[in-house]
């Protein structure tokens, strides 16, 4: 069966722990463009079943996906969308910069704005829903394959400064995926927001991993049920 999780938590919750230990039931690959996964996945021992492909910066990130996308692998992981999202600014700064100038909303129709002084240009506003798009049809591309997912998300320190694009941007990665869970540092608990397969909606960190495993490995949610069920989990059919 195919799992397309969401996965949000701070940094230092264990979201990459998690990831890799999910993957070692099925040959995955993580795109790492937080920096991070090499030493957990020697850590874990899961060498055997995750690749790990550098995510670090955007263009690199790109040949990534492309190559994750054509390999056999059964599980693509990408650690983290929000350090996506910075390189992605960056990326598209570098490309505003270099060409002086750049239409507002990206969208070319009236005349565009020119860079007064490159040492001091940051991208503002105006160029932000050109980054949610690319995001968003990073994640469609990758949902629309027969291969299970999981996504990284930190969720935004101060929710007042949330701009609508990444509020919708977290909409429909919600909507796509079909299970979102939130993890909390110095937690055993994860919470699931969403769920379904069997509707269930806490976990602690050690079963719920068993789940995701055995969702991976069933051929039906029959199997899956009777797994939970003989593991003592109470679930909400």
């Amino acid at each position: 069966m195919i799992v397309k999780m969401l996965l949000v938590g701070d940094t230092g919750t264990g979201k990459t722990h998690l990831c890799v230990e999910v993957s070692k039931a099925i040959k995955s690959i993580l795109i790492d463009v937080d920096d991070g996964a090499e030493e957990i996945i020697q850590k874990l021992e899961a060498e055997n079943t995750v690749l790990r492909l550098d995510g670090t910066p955007y263009s690199t990130f790109l040949k990534s996906l492309a190559l994750a996308l054509k390999q056999d692998a059964s599980m693509i992981i990408i650690d983290s969308l929000t350090e996506l999202k910075v390189n992605l600014v960056q990326h598209i700064k570098g490309k505003v910069m270099d060409k002086g100038e750049f239409y507002i909303g990206g969208v070319q129709r009236d005349e565009p704005k020119k860079i007064a002084d490159k040492d001091l240009f940051v991208l503002t506003w105006e160029l932000y829903p050109v980054v949610y798009d690319r995001i968003r049809e990073i994640t469609r591309l990758i949902n629309s394959k027969d291969k299970s997912y999981i996504l990284t998300y930190h969720p935004p320190i101060d929710l007042k400064s949330v701009s609508k694009g990444e509020v919708q941007m977290f909409a429909e990665l919600k909507r796509i995926t079909n299970i979102v869970a939130h993890v909390s540092e110095g937690e055993d608990k994860v919470i699931i927001k969403k769920d379904r397969f069997l509707n269930l909606k806490e976990l602690d960190r050690e079963t719920f991993i068993t789940y995701l495993q055995t969702i991976l490995e069933a051929k039906h949610i029959k199997e899956v049920k009777q797994k939970m069920e003989d593991s003592l989990v109470v679930y909400n059919a």
